[in-house]
């Protein structure tokens, strides 16, 4: 049964997004460190290691040899277990990348007790869904969250910190502007983001920019919700900078949306200029980040919900009509 999310007073965040008790709810988990049990293993045990891994965890062991490292498992031709040694247990490369993670990540008690908070909040508004079992793990920077059935899996290589030095040899796919958020810190996003994958409806080829930012804005209130102490600059992974940019200049932003008539566009080009990963936003001001218009989204489905707050989560998902969102939301920029 859906939850209705009421605004009072007492719960308000500057945001205006309820903060209720959960308390009283059970979101008990540990995190099985998946690398650690694989590089215990050395070439007089490896076999039995690796058999034991895959008896006790199946459903990670096989998401983690078939979709992140993709080796094909079910071919009785390839030995999982010879590769496995060969190309993660003994490769220098990845025996001083683990080194490197298990000096930083030595102890994750502070990511656990964030995820579990979130995980309070999650089971707060999706009573009815069984949370996952939580791996983390190490690979040939594949992923930052990958998730199965009942499974989710943190790529730690993928969160070393900005100036990781094994990132240089990736300059030309990951700048700046993306490595800001392979940080620790965004560890929790990164997997309530992962929670949410395939949840919010969307209306495929035929949305609207519009639509598509309403969208981005329903995955970043859903971060409100279940993240409520988290800064927004790390919901949307933006530096602190950045917000204030966003802030002060809403309304100058909506004035050139509106006017380009860019809002009821559907033209891939369009999405992928204002919607993707870039180091500012296409046709604005230099000091404005990419992707300020999934910012703008956000702000649009805050005022929704603050006008309709008889509104349960599950109905403002469902609701695909961008327009209508944004008619509701009187959003203006102001």
């Amino acid at each position: 049964m859906a939850l209705l999310i009421f605004i009072a007073e007492g719960c308000k965040k500057k945001s205006g997004v309820p903060k209720p008790d959960v308390s009283d709810i059970e979101a008990d988990i540990h995190i099985i460190r998946f690398e650690k049990n694989i590089m215990q293993a050395n070439e007089n045990n490896y076999r039995l290691v690796l058999d034991s891994l895959q008896k006790n965890y199946p459903e990670f062991f096989d998401l983690y040899t078939q979709d992140i490292l993709t080796m094909p498992f079910n071919d009785t031709s390839y030995n999982v277990y010879d590769t496995l040694y060969k190309y993660m247990i003994t490769d220098k490369y990845m025996l001083r990348l683990f080194d490197s993670v298990e000096h930083l990540y030595a102890d994750m008690n502070d990511v656990e007790e964030k995820i579990e908070d979130a995980f309070k909040y999650y089971k707060y508004y999706f009573s009815q869904d069984t949370l996952p079992q939580i791996y983390t793990y190490i690979a040939p920077f594949v992923y930052q969250v990958v998730m199965g059935d009942s499974v989710i899996g943190i790529e730690l290589n993928m969160f070393m910190g900005k100036n990781f030095a094994y990132y240089s040899s990736f300059a030309a796919n990951l700048p700046q502007y993306i490595l800001y958020n392979f940080e620790r810190r965004n560890i929790p996003v990164q997997v309530m983001r992962m929670m949410m994958d395939k949840k919010i409806p969307n209306r495929g080829a035929e949305a609207t920019l519009l639509d598509d930012m309403v969208a981005e804005g329903k995955m970043l209130y859903y971060l409100d919700l279940v993240l409520p102490d988290t800064p927004d600059s790390v919901k949307i992974g933006f530096t602190e900078k950045q917000i204030t940019w966003c802030e002060e200049n809403a309304e100058d932003t909506w004035k050139f949306l509106a006017g380009e008539d860019l809002l009821f566009s559907t033209s891939i080009q369009d999405k992928q200029r204002y919607l993707t990963e870039a180091p500012t936003s296409y046709n604005m001001p230099k000091e404005s980040p990419g992707r300020t218009t999934i910012w703008v989204g956000w702000q649009i489905v805050r005022e929704y919900m603050r006008k309709n707050p008889q509104l349960s989560l599950q109905e403002l998902l469902n609701e695909t009509d961008g327009l209508k969102i944004l008619k509701e939301s009187n959003y203006d920029g102001k």
